[in-house]
């Protein structure tokens, strides 16, 4: 296709990639984006910078610290008055929470205008509030894995091309929650106490609540992708008010910030976590599902120039510190030729 070049602030308010992004594009506009986003990382970067705005939240923090602690107090003090009016601690009312986050920005701009946020952020009340949050990101390169032990005793490992914000309350350990935008494992410490706060993880598309479990949270293609290993968690897509879904060990769960139905099936976990072991594991996995994971990880495009290739499916496990290493062991598998050149990988003749 050709390339279209677009400005971040162009993509955010271009209406078809907004009804794309939501998962209300009709098929001329799926086929446009999915290609556009498909023709190289950098429209990939792009597209994933804009589907956070378009959520309502961006991963880097903003960069005046004042307006920062004001924009959360103003979050703080929304969610008291949410949860002041709801008998369950924990229920989540996207509706309910988008119409506040508007409301709250409007406020915001209010106060930043008039100079009355100057005495809003005097408060001792919001001084304490805003220390209390401790704040972290961590971004991964093409190629890279990080490992993040937190106080709890949870442990996070996050794949290549992937960034996490994680907040802490230093008051309480368990008070975690986490903003994805990648793919991440998750080895969550167990809340022995009813009373004790779960660990969250938010992406764009919705969140993942977990009382001590593990399991890998992917958002590569546009939705959220959840896969878990053991343990239980309940799901929530940010238009379905306070329903949660309980998810079982082995199972796969898929869903957008449209979802009203959850998608889910029984698959082998270690497909999906062999990753963190540096190995790649196939079950009879589609090509295209292990063509997604090379661009994913390694930042290269992969052309299959046989279209028969991707009837075929692939098992076994691949060793994943080199990206030679995996073409020379797929064309094995495939017996096709895999070259790679000028930062792309042809498979077949």
């Amino acid at each position: 296709m050709k390339e279209a070049d677009y400005g971040f602030n162009e993509l955010v308010h271009n209406k078809s990639f907004q009804r794309w992004i939501n998962g209300r594009a009709n098929p001329k506009e799926k086929v446009y984006w999915d290609e556009w986003v498909a023709d190289n990382p950098k429209n990939r970067s792009l597209a994933k910078r804009a589907h956070r705005e378009i959520a309502g939240f961006t991963i880097k923090p903003g960069s005046n610290p004042d307006r920062y602690r004001a924009w959360e107090e103003l979050q703080q003090r929304i969610e008291k008055a949410e949860g002041a009016s709801s008998n369950k601690s924990y229920n989540f009312h996207p509706k309910n929470k988008l119409q506040w986050f508007f409301r709250a920005a409007a406020v915001f701009l209010v106060v930043a205008a008039t100079g009355i946020a100057v005495n809003f952020l005097n408060s001792q009340e919001s001084q304490e509030q805003a220390e209390q949050i401790v704040r972290n990101e961590i971004v991964t390169e093409y190629g890279e894995q990080k490992t993040i032990k937190l106080n709890d005793g949870s442990r996070i490992i996050l794949n290549a091309h992937s960034n996490l914000v994680y907040t802490v309350d230093p008051a309480d350990s368990n008070e975690v929650e986490v903003f994805l935008d990648g793919e991440a494992h998750f080895s969550v410490a167990k809340r022995e106490n009813p009373g004790d706060a779960p660990f969250k993880v938010r992406t764009s598309a919705g969140y993942v609540k977990v009382m001590g479990t593990e399991f890998v949270v992917s958002t590569r293609n546009q939705g959220t992708q959840v896969v878990l290993e053991e343990g239980s968690v309940a799901l929530a897509p940010m238009n379905r008010e306070s329903r949660e879904t309980v998810m079982k060990p082995g199972e796969l769960a898929e869903f957008n910030a449209d979802s009203k139905h959850i998608r889910s099936r029984l698959v082998n976990t270690e497909v999906y976590s062999s990753w963190t072991t540096y190995q790649l594991v196939f079950d009879k996995t589609p090509l295209a599902d292990v063509v997604d994971r090379l661009e994913n990880t390694f930042g290269i495009k992969v052309v299959v120039r046989q279209a028969d290739l991707y009837e075929r499916t692939i098992s076994g496990a691949i060793d994943n510190s080199s990206l030679e290493v995996i073409t020379s062991a797929l064309s094995n598998t495939l017996d096709t030729p895999i070259t790679v050149r000028d930062e792309a990988v042809y498979v077949g003749k």
